[in-house]
């Protein structure tokens, strides 16, 4: 029972990579990355509710977290019409959360990503986006996502600088 939570994260690494080999215009994906959210979902809470929360646990997820993120990025991008503006700004949003985990690994000697309310946003306005835009074009919804994705970044690495001992489920900077 205690390993549930793990297994559903991984699963969530497997679907991602399945979902590398799919159409994302197509309903295929759509299922897969909908089962993946659910995934995401249940897994942190499930090792809550039954007391089954590890430092294992917290990095698996944050690795399948990664890995769609990713795989989300290199299906989307080729086919949204970005222009040169939001590219560079998905460049600095990334290399601020790599940054991130690099400080971690410098101050802490471990791999981690923090857990903030606002990752939790940032996560959840992203996994959106492919299900909204099956149906609909959404280029303004893009621009708000980038928005609360840059201050999200923000956050982590001021709380990832100034944290005095590694907490990764630390809520907010403020808190």
């Amino acid at each position: 029972m205690k390993y549930i939570p793990n297994v559903l994260s991984f699963s969530r690494i497997i679907l991602s990579i399945v979902l590398f080999y799919l159409n994302p215009e197509k309903l295929p994906f759509i299922l897969i990355y909908i089962i993946c959210g659910i995934t995401d979902v249940l897994d942190g809470f499930i090792a809550r509710k039954i007391n089954a929360t590890s430092e294992f646990g917290a990095k698996l997820d944050s690795v399948a977290d990664v890995i769609i993120i990713s795989v989300i990025l290199f299906k989307f991008i080729p086919i949204l019409k970005l222009n040169f503006y939001m590219m560079i700004w998905i460049i600095v949003i990334a290399l601020i959360k790599v940054s991130s985990i690099i400080v971690i690994f410098i101050r802490f000697k471990q791999f981690g990503m923090i857990h903030t309310y606002l990752n939790k946003l940032t996560g959840l306005l992203i996994f959106v986006y492919p299900i909204l835009n099956y149906f609909i074009s959404c280029e303004f919804y893009l621009y708000f996502v980038f928005i609360i994705a840059t201050i999200t970044s923000l956050e982590e690495i001021s709380i990832c600088s100034t944290i005095a001992s590694l907490d990764l489920d630390k809520k907010s900077y403020f808190k």
